[in-house]
């Protein structure tokens, strides 16, 4: 069954990782202005606690007066304040190359008794987010009475790529520990047969037979239009706000690297093309198997987003790979994903 080709949305879909590749480069800025803040608000916290033990030393020996204490302490707390301020605000428009520049201008343009310390809290800045779906790996057949380690089929030779577009929306107000994905992918799955056989139709039962010469390559390759649904646990992105001095108001979004994230859930879809390719001494020959393909598809996927490494991801399906077959046959998955947010 022909409806069009789908490797043009393979295609279509590394395009599109180039523009994941600048969402990674802006998470990447995102966490060096996060550990700058952190290391600028460690220092001065360290350089203030030395400035007021000074000054207790000195009211301890009578120096000073209690008020003249207190107004020194004050004082050096609102230098800090703004020594903070400006020294944030640059590293933040030397990263985001000048993005910033008007509001670091308006706020060091402020009246010094107007200068306050900015302060950082996390926020639920949207209740959703969306971003590109990319899945490869190793593709397989469960057989009914044949063992897994003697599968019909070549492990590292038997793949699956699988391209989309997500949608997450949390399902806890200000909160993004509970959320709910859902999207639309292109899932395309290959089986490669061992032992030089083929696929073939024998009184309506799909099989394999030894073909007639000998094959360098074998594949047969079918996809599928899917629609998954998970419910998702925890979330690498966060919200920071960041108020001014001037009441104005700007949002850096966070990548938690040792962030964990696991998700589960079903899919459904249609099968929408299959293809046989075959290569021998003589050349190569594509073809269409005319197999009896279930034309719905539908079953389990889940996945594991560790720190720091790329995200496990599987799929079972429930459906049968072949209408009316005497024997049970699912397609079972397990490979990496990109795009868990």
């Amino acid at each position: 069954m022909k409806f069009f080709n789908p490797y043009t949305f393979i295609l279509l879909g590394m395009f599109a990782l180039s523009g994941y590749a600048q969402e990674a480069r802006n998470q990447y800025r995102n966490e060096l202005l996060q550990e700058e803040k952190e290391q600028l608000l460690q220092n001065e916290k360290e350089a203030l606690k030395q400035r007021i033990k000074d000054i207790n030393d000195r009211l301890l020996h009578q120096e000073i007066t209690a008020e003249e204490a207190d107004r020194l302490k004050l004082e050096y707390a609102e230098e800090s304040a703004r020594k903070i301020e400006a020294q944030y605000l640059a590293k933040e428009n030397e990263l985001y190359e000048g993005a910033t520049k008007s509001e670091t201008e308006n706020t060091f343009s402020q009246p010094k008794e107007t200068v306050k310390a900015y302060r950082f809290e996390k926020i639920r800045y949207k209740g959703w987010s969306n971003d590109l779906v990319f899945a490869l790996g190793f593709n397989q057949l469960l057989e009914e009475n044949v063992p897994f380690e003697d599968s019909r089929f070549d492990f590292a030779k038997s793949w699956f790529v699988e391209v989309g577009w997500s949608w997450k929306a949390n399902l806890i107000p200000n909160s993004s520990l509970i959320n709910l994905r859902y999207g639309v992918s292109l899932q395309v799955n290959s089986l490669s047969p061992r032992d030089q056989q083929v696929f073939y139709v024998n009184n309506d039962q799909v099989d394999l037979r030894p073909y007639d010469s000998e094959l360098k390559a074998n594949k047969l390759i079918y996809s599928n239009l899917i629609f998954p649904l998970h419910l998702e646990l925890g979330s690498k992105k966060g919200w920071f706000v960041h108020r001014h001095s001037d009441s104005r108001t700007s949002y850096i979004k966070n990548y938690r690297r040792n962030g964990l994230v696991l998700g589960g859930g079903v899919f459904g879809g249609f099968n929408i093309h299959s293809i046989q390719k075959l290569k021998t001494d003589l050349g190569k020959e594509k073809y269409d198997p005319e197999l009896d393909f279930s034309k719905l598809v539908y079953g389990f996927s889940a996945y594991v987003a560790l720190p720091h490494v790329m995200t496990l991801y599987g799929k079972i399906d429930l459906s049968q790979l072949f209408e009316n077959q005497a024997h049970l046959q699912h397609n079972v998955s397990l490979g990496l994903r990109l795009g868990i947010n």
